[in-house]
């Protein structure tokens, strides 16, 4: 069912989703090290704008890698991420997915220097993702949910939440990976009940 409501793109053929995978490990590994208490290695990944100001570039995307929320948070997160990860990873194959984690990961952080410094997490990751899906739910004609994440990303991004940019950055990256394989792609009808 899930197949038929984001269709994978022409030669497309991920079966088991590498990528979202990889990443939730690792960063499954690291906030487990710092909730047992290694908070060494969440200061030296976290957004700090005088450490990556200083020359700390890591600091860009390193932030992935920790989750400094509450338990419930992070393994609420970790099922909606492990979801929303295979499916998109599916729908665009492995390589577009990284392009794609990497685009949100990159825009939340950068933006994140400046509108929540001294934080983490890998959700804006996986609102590149989130940002692409929308773009193909639009270009195959599934107008509403892509418009809802499109707007809600916009609104995010009114209220300087670090999620709106990561999602149309996403959108952004994703609109010239799909474009061309979304076309091949079976636009929906309505169906009247």
């Amino acid at each position: 069912m899930a197949e038929n409501a984001v269709p994978a793109l022409p030669g497309v053929r991920t079966k088991l989703p590498v990528g979202t995978i990889v990443v939730l490990g690792v960063w499954a590994v690291c906030t487990a090290v710092y909730h047992l208490g290694g908070n060494g290695l969440f200061l030296a990944v976290r957004r700090d704008p005088e450490a990556l100001r200083a020359g700390e570039v890591w600091r860009v995307i390193s932030p992935v890698l920790v989750q400094p929320d509450s338990v419930l948070t992070v393994l609420g997160l970790g099922v909606f991420a492990a979801v929303l990860g295979t499916v998109t990873e599916r729908a665009f194959g492995t390589g577009r997915w990284v392009v794609l984690f990497l685009a949100g990961a990159l825009a939340g952080h950068l933006i994140g220097e400046i509108w929540q410094p001294y934080s983490g997490g890998v959700s804006v990751g996986f609102c590149g993702p989130l940002g692409a899906l929308a773009v193909c739910l639009i270009l195959t004609r599934k107008w509403q949910p892509g418009v809802v994440v499109l707007a809600g990303a916009v609104a995010l991004t009114v209220i300087t939440d670090i999620h709106g940019p990561a999602i149309l950055a996403g959108a952004l990256a994703g609109l010239p990976l799909i474009r061309s394989g979304a076309r091949a792609l079976p636009a929906t009808q309505p169906t009247r009940e």
